[in-house]
């Protein structure tokens, strides 16, 4: 009877043991389609050794040519990133010439600010490079990086003082309105995930 009381008490505690026990977390991978920054969005770039730039990543299925595939994926990068860099652009420039206006600045100045904004994002996709891709066998699915030095397109932004007679009010407006845009991005990034 002992025995039997004692296996009983020892179920017990191994019962409540296993009751109070967590399950250990099986760590999942960060990307099931390759290196992490396959599954990453636009924005400041993730990967270490291209830390202070900003992404894009361009994607191509079913190309039969490893080259063909890759040049796919590395302008649709590019195309990304240009998509990305006109809309950040464009917003800056509408907020420059609101600004603008809202202190009296002169109708030519405001226009120049909005010629000028195309000119931003020519000088600045010139800068884009792809140091990374990548090409996933199983899925038949290419990948490219396409990467931007941060700051190359936040002095392109600052060049927007350039237009006409803009107070300096403006002037300083717009260089800490573009300090802030690399910041916004990663953080509309962020949001998406």
């Amino acid at each position: 009877m002992k025995t039997r009381n004692a296996a009983l008490g020892f179920a017990a505690l191994l019962a409540v043991g296993c009751a109070e026990s967590k399950p250990v977390p099986v760590a999942e991978p960060a990307c099931i389609t390759g290196p992490d920054w396959t599954c990453t969005r636009s924005g400041p770039c993730t990967v270490p050794e291209l830390k202070g730039q900003l992404c894009s990543v361009g994607i191509a299925e079913n190309i039969t040519s490893l080259a063909l595939g890759m040049d796919a994926a590395a302008t649709r990068a590019r195309v990304e990133m240009g998509a990305v860099v006109k809309t950040k652009v464009d917003g800056f420039t509408r907020t420059v010439q609101d600004s603008a206006f809202k202190m009296g600045t002169g109708e030519d100045s405001i226009q120049k600010i909005g010629s000028m904004s195309q000119t931003v994002v020519d000088e600045t996709l010139h800068a884009v490079a792809v140091p990374k891709t990548y090409y996933n066998e199983k899925t038949r699915t290419y990948f490219a990086l396409a990467s931007l030095d941060a700051k190359t397109f936040v002095e392109a932004l600052k060049g927007l003082k350039q237009a006409g007679s803009l107070s300096d009010q403006v002037k300083k407006e717009i260089d800490a309105r573009a300090e802030t845009v690399v910041q916004e991005w990663g953080q509309e990034r962020d949001r998406a995930k």
